[in-house]
């Protein structure tokens, strides 16, 4: 049996593959602050550090590992510093990266879907030292992959996934628009909705990760959306089928969202604004011996999910009553 590190692996997709690890009869072992979902996997050994810490992280130098799945990376420095410690200690290393390696604010760059081979965000000396991740997280994020690339004595496979919903997002952002759709209350549509996205299911990119464990031939990098393109119109007509509701949807135009000061992302989850924002997934899905669902597959299960846990109000975007606000102004 193969020996597993997870960095991570108490949160979202970490818990996902970690438990469909457990189903495998493989224990990984999970190295975290124990801050999140503490006294989960009470079977497995856990390793309670701070990744950020030098003597933490010795704790899990001190060893050989098969394969290290790292989640939980946000500062090159740190990860130059971590792989340095298991040089000759770690077969393979897993990094998840993320979509905003690329320019995520140019629709040029958007205009076809982005393949492993574009461009990524330079960094420069000051971002790669700036303790605070919000700011320059893609290009962080770019910069550790070019880190990992620069290590040719190690076997490693870059993940680069959009956003991520599904089973244990504790980020709301997908489940908003769910939740208006199940509400059936008049829904603010930005610009129509005719944004085409591609995105990722947490159930099946755990499963990519899994199969990355054992493949033998591989790339560096890969993308890691699980379905075809998707407008979030055509999210939210599925939505209602599913949930047999029919919400109102008031479009409209990117002046008013301008002159209205709403934001793309924050205030709108997953519309990134004005144009397309779509990977090539052809990569992942020719290399790696894995089932995505479709994107209305996942939705389903999603409902489901969120059925079970009594569809909560989502802590991300508008409010309601602001979003109630808008919708008048934009009814007149």
């Amino acid at each position: 049996m193969k020996k597993i590190l997870i960095l991570g692996g108490t949160g979202f997709v970490g818990r996902i593959l970690t438990e469909n690890l457990i189903k495998l009869d493989i224990l990984p072992v999970l190295f975290n602050r124990g801050k999140r979902s503490p006294g989960i996997f009470p079977e497995l050994r856990h390793i309670t550090g701070d990744r950020l810490i030098p003597d933490d992280v010795k704790q899990m130098a001190n060893e050989n590992w098969d394969v290290v799945i790292d989640f939980s990376c946000m500062h090159p420095v740190n990860l130059d510093e971590i792989t340095e410690m298991l040089k000759g200690k770690a077969g393979r290393y897993i990094f998840i990266s993320t979509a905003s390696v690329y320019p995520m604010n140019d629709p040029e760059f958007w205009k076809q879907p982005v393949k492993e081979d574009a461009q990524t965000l330079p960094c420069t000396p000051e971002q790669k030292v700036d303790p605070d991740v919000g700011a320059t997280y893609g290009e962080k994020k770019a910069e550790c992959e070019r880190i990992l690339l620069s290590k040719d004595w190690l076997d490693s496979i870059i993940f680069r996934p959009g956003l991520i919903y599904g089973r244990y997002d504790y980020t709301d952002r997908f489940y908003y628009w769910l939740y208006r759709v199940h509400n059936n209350n008049k829904i603010l549509l930005p610009d129509g909705g005719k944004e085409s996205f591609t995105a990722t299911f947490s159930e099946d990119f755990a499963e990519l990760i899994r199969a990355a464990i054992d493949i033998p031939k591989h790339d560096k990098v890969y993308n890691a959306v699980t379905h075809t393109p998707v407008t979030l119109k055509q999210y939210i007509s599925d939505a209602t089928v599913l949930l047999g509701k029919s919400p109102e949807l008031v479009s409209v135009s990117n002046e008013f969202i301008e002159e209205n000061k709403i934001q793309p992302w924050a205030d709108l989850p997953a519309w990134v604004g004005a144009m397309n924002m779509c990977m090539d997934n052809s990569k992942a899905s020719n290399d790696f011996p894995v089932f995505f669902h479709t994107f209305n597959e996942s939705l389903k299960r999603c409902v489901d999910y969120y059925s079970s846990l009594g569809w909560k109000a989502p802590i991300a975007g508008l409010t309601y009553e602001r979003e109630n606000e808008l919708i008048e102004k934009a009814l007149g």
